[in-house]
């Protein structure tokens, strides 16, 4: 949740979504956790916090280690964007053609020049942004919000793998992404992705499934004196994502 080109070591960790990416199989699953999740913070104990508080308590490392204990899975690597970094992307690949999939049209909260009608809309990283963050124009609120974002995310991903231009232009889109992104993957494990990818060219099947909750009012470990909102998990619907995390991560054998 930062707006400018500096990435500050700590901010409000809003969007968490778990990539779960199998080279072999050619399997990605998404996994949107909503920002208000209460959970227990690693390493904390008493009162439960909102997930999105992780990344201002103990950066990338807090929100990654409360994620693997929620999903019982050890996460390797992150990218940590902020919002110039999906202006610049979708930018830099030459827009995106985003399905906006309620019957009416809406205009975008946080940018009142972007506006989608019922279908498919092509729009540059302006107003991609705006419907990654767009939340009022729906009945469900940040639920619809979470889908949204990992539309703009299979949209990209689908039109950078499906173009050797792009990807071996990728250099290119890194520099437009300079100084609005992080990540812990090394500039070899960069290269060996693009080289598969140029090599093959092959098409990635990407599916999501989201953990959901109720909403309440409670003390949290960030703010214990005063209620805040939160959604408390449904532990089925976590039980379903590891199922599915476990799936696609497995590697059939030779």
């Amino acid at each position: 949740d930062t707006r400018s080109n500096s990435l500050p070591s700590r901010s409000l960790s809003d969007v968490n979504i778990i990539l779960a990416v199998n080279p072999n199989t050619k399997n990605i699953l998404m996994i949107h956790i909503p920002r208000d999740y209460y959970v227990q913070l690693h390493g904390t104990t008493g009162n439960k916090d909102k997930l999105t508080h992780a990344g201002t308590i103990g950066g990338i490392e807090l929100s990654m280690s409360t994620i693997e204990d929620l999903l019982e899975i050890e996460i390797p690597y992150y990218v940590r964007v902020n919002f110039n970094a999906v202006v610049n992307l979708v930018d830099a690949i030459g827009g995106i053609n985003i399905n906006s999939d309620v019957n009416y049209s809406f205009t975008c909260w946080t940018d009142k020049s972007c506006t989608f009608n019922p279908g498919l809309n092509y729009v540059g990283g302006k107003c991609a942004l705006a419907f990654a963050r767009e939340r009022h124009a729906y009945d469900t609120g940040d639920r619809h919000r979470g889908e949204n974002q990992e539309q703009v995310i299979e949209l990209v991903i689908d039109k950078v793998t499906s173009s050797s231009t792009l990807i071996s232009n990728y250099n290119d889109i890194l520099k437009a992404l300079n100084g609005t992104f992080e990540t812990n993957l090394t500039e070899d494990d960069i290269t060996n992705l693009i080289k598969m990818q140029i090599d093959d060219m092959a098409s990635w099947n990407i599916d999501s499934v989201n953990v959901d909750g109720t909403g309440a009012n409670l003390p949290t470990y960030s703010y214990p004196n005063q209620n805040l909102y939160v959604m408390n998990p449904d532990m089925n619907s976590v039980a379903v994502a590891i199922e599915r995390l476990n799936e696609v991560l497995e590697t059939p054998d030779e």
